[in-house]
């Protein structure tokens, strides 16, 4: 059974979701791991484990329950925003990604969830598109579609997904500007 746990600089199992972090996202496309954590943002940033038979969902049983992977959302009225999402990569294609998503939406029944993808067309070489093509069937086969929003940040060129219902370039924008409307010089996409 799957669980999940806050992600703190505490946390026993901080160095596994910033090492995976690091690993599953380009340079580009990162933060700094510190701004996943201040809470200038009211972010989401989860852990989450494998649980083992016998345990009881406790804290401490994460130390002893296989650490799958993380995700780091964030939720505006009736959108939550998953920004950063992995699996460990020897578990992927193995339905932990699939459980993951599933956990987000049981915490977040009523709003629309969104995620972004790098955009195909743009890939370049033929095993980046596989991996682009992968990743916009994996989350297509969860329930996601595709949205007529497009925008490039940080150098990088995204396409919007959602699940819950459509969300329009406007509504991404809106919440966008209502995040960080309290931290100077932060830019939307």
């Amino acid at each position: 059974m799957l669980q999940f746990f806050d992600v703190t600089r505490e946390a026993p199992w901080f160095p596994q979701v910033k090492a995976l972090y690091e690993s599953a996202f380009p340079a580009n496309e990162r933060i700094p791991i510190k701004h996943l954590l201040d809470d200038k943002i009211k972010r989401e940033f989860w852990a989450f484990f494998d649980k083992e038979d016998g345990e009881n969902g406790s804290v401490e049983d994460a130390a002893v329950s296989r650490f799958c992977g993380f995700s780091n959302s964030i939720t505006h009225g009736d959108i939550t925003n998953i920004v950063y999402f992995a699996v460990v990569p020897e578990l992927r294609s193995r339905g932990y990604g699939s459980k993951i998503l599933q956990a987000i939406r049981r915490q977040h029944p009523d709003t629309r969830i969104v995620v972004d993808i790098e955009v195909e067309e743009d890939s370049k070489d033929a095993e980046e598109l596989e991996r682009r093509n992968r990743r916009r069937e994996f989350y297509t086969r969860n329930g996601f579609d595709a949205s007529p929003v497009d925008y490039v940040w940080q150098g990088e060129h995204y396409r919007l997904l959602s699940a819950g219902g459509p969300v329009t370039e406007k509504e991404f924008r809106d919440f966008w500007k209502e995040i960080l409307k309290n931290i100077p010089g932060a830019k939307y996409p």
